[in-house]
Formats: structure tokens, sequence, C-alpha cells
């Protein structure tokens, strides 16, 4: 079975879900933080963090391409302009629509010193009030600075909003905008806070993940009725979530690294799906880890916010 539905929730609503269908068989090393756009969403670009690369592919031509980065790169933002918001190692950056790159404050701006070992950006996304959230990873060693951070909307500032994390995942908001996630994936949790003009306040856990499954929550996104999509890295899987946090019901991956996702198509019912072939020592052998899936879920998603500098 490639969809599971639980005792409990509202799991009818998408026991249609089919089989994952691979779309796109270019490897990634650890492939991540798929972005759609297009004015049938049709547009999907994503990472390959480790191999410095934006890749992309039209779901309705099948046209695809890619291009390099200069650094690891962790996360690519849409802008209103056509350009792009990257997420290179110490950025980010303006890309325009010609090439041309601008670099942003990033985290010496935000902390007042050099980071204390190596590290990166991690998953990023645009807020309600157009202000990108963007979370930090140090390449799978511990220190205090991982956290989030806050770019303002014009891109002029960027600010540290949370510290002492284990690695700071995926992210989105409630339909009515209100309520932030975000994911710590190596404390295995889910918290939520409120979320009012840019700000947030009042963390909390909602959920928390047995350590001994070795599964581990990833990247993530939310639909137009509040179910939250988790991705697990050596999971193979994505499981959905009630507003309520109840577990409604599990799609199977043939592979074990199941990073991240995102809502397409012209009715946003088409689940893209990220996956990696492996990284810190982890790898999977299968033909297929390290390719986007798309799922037919049934359930509308929500678009995605732009970053309008």
């Amino acid at each position: 079975m490639w969809i599971r539905g639980c005792s409990h929730g509202t799991s009818k609503e998408i026991m249609k879900i089919v089989k994952p269908t691979a779309i796109d068989l270019r490897k990634c090393h650890v492939g991540e933080g798929p972005v759609v756009t297009g004015v049938n969403h049709e547009m999907l670009h994503w990472v390959d963090i480790l191999n410095n690369r934006v890749l992309w592919r039209d779901l309705i031509s099948d046209d695809l391409g890619e291009f390099k980065t200069s650094e690891n790169v962790s996360f690519v933002l849409p802008r209103s302009n056509g350009g792009w918001l990257l997420g290179n190692a110490n950025g980010p950056d303006l890309q325009e629509p010609d090439g041309s790159i601008k670099r942003l404050p990033g985290r010496v701006a935000a902390d007042g010193s050099a980071d204390p070992i190596p590290m990166r950006w991690n998953d990023a996304k645009v807020g309600p009030c157009g202000e990108v959230w963007i979370g930090t990873s140090a390449y799978g060693a511990k220190t205090d600075r991982i956290g989030l951070h806050r770019l303002s909307a014009d891109g002029k500032e960027m600010k540290r909003v949370l510290s002492g994390m284990g690695l700071s995942n995926g992210m989105d908001w409630s339909p009515d905008g209100s309520t932030f996630y975000l994911i710590d994936t190596a404390k295995l949790t889910l918290f939520a806070f409120d979320y009012d003009d840019g700000e947030i306040s009042n963390q909390r856990s909602v959920l928390t993940f047995d350590p001994a499954a070795e599964q581990y929550p990833d990247g993530m996104t939310v639909d137009s009725e509040g179910g939250i999509w988790i991705a697990f890295w050596n999971g193979s899987c994505i499981r959905r979530y009630s507003p309520n946090f109840e577990l409604v019901a599990t799609i199977d991956f043939p592979v074990r690294f199941v990073s991240s996702c995102a809502f397409a198509g012209a009715d946003l019912k088409t689940l893209v799906v990220t996956t990696a072939t492996g990284d810190n020592g982890w790898h999977d052998e299968h033909e297929l880890a390290g390719a986007v899936f798309t799922v037919q879920t049934g359930v509308t998603g929500k678009a995605q916010y732009v970053f309008n500098t």
C-alpha cells in the first residue's frame, strides 16, 4: 500500500492518493526546497545543496534545466521581478533575471561575528508579510548558533530570532497566517508559534517523534485545510497531520531520504517531493534516490508567498 490511513482523523478525504511517480531522475546529493511558480503553478525549482546547483522543470511541458551557484545553496525563492533569492552558504544573494548577483546582509550582520564553525543556511520560506524566514545548519556539527533568522521584506536587514536549535528545518504557516510552524530535526520536534505582522511569539511543542524509529522530520508544507505534510529523512515517507496534530495518513516512497514537499498544479493538488542520495555518512543505493516525485493528493494546497524585493 502506498497510502495508509489511520483510524482517527479525517483520512477519507485523501484515501484516493496514488503511488508516487518519479518525474525527474536527475540525482541530487541533497535535493531540497521545492518551490513552484507560474500561472498554473507549473514551474518547479529546487536545490541540490552540496552540488551547488539549482534545478528546474516545467511540470506541463517537461522542459528542464539547471544553473550552478558559487557556494552550497540551500534554497531558491522566487522574486516578483522574475529573479531569485538564493540561499548561498554565506549569502543570501539576490539573483536578477540577467544573472547578476547582489549579496544581502547575512549571519555576520545579524550576529555581530563570523560563524564559529562552518555553517550554511537551511530551509527558508517567504512569510505572509513579505519577510523571509531562514533556518541554519552546521553540516551535522553542534553549535548554539543554529537557529532561525529573518530577512526584512526590503532585503536590508537580517535579524536573529532563535538560537540553540539542533537543526532548523521545515517551516510554513497555517492557512489564516496566524500560526507559524518550524521543525527542529535534531530535536525531533515540530514547534508552533503565534504569528502577527512579521513577528513570532508563544513557542510551543506540538509534535514530537520517537527517536528509536530513526526517522527525522525534514521539510514540510501546509495545505488549505490546515493539514501539515512532513517529509521524513530515513523514513521513506511523508506523513499528513490534522490541524489538531493527529496523524491522518502516510505516503510511502521507495527511497529512504524524503526531504521536502510543496503543492503544484493549476488546482494545487499535486504534491511535489524532493529526495536525496544521502548526507553525513547516510547513503541510499536505490536507483531513484535523489529523484523528484509527484503525488496526486485530492487535497488542495496553498500557493507560496513571493519575495517582492
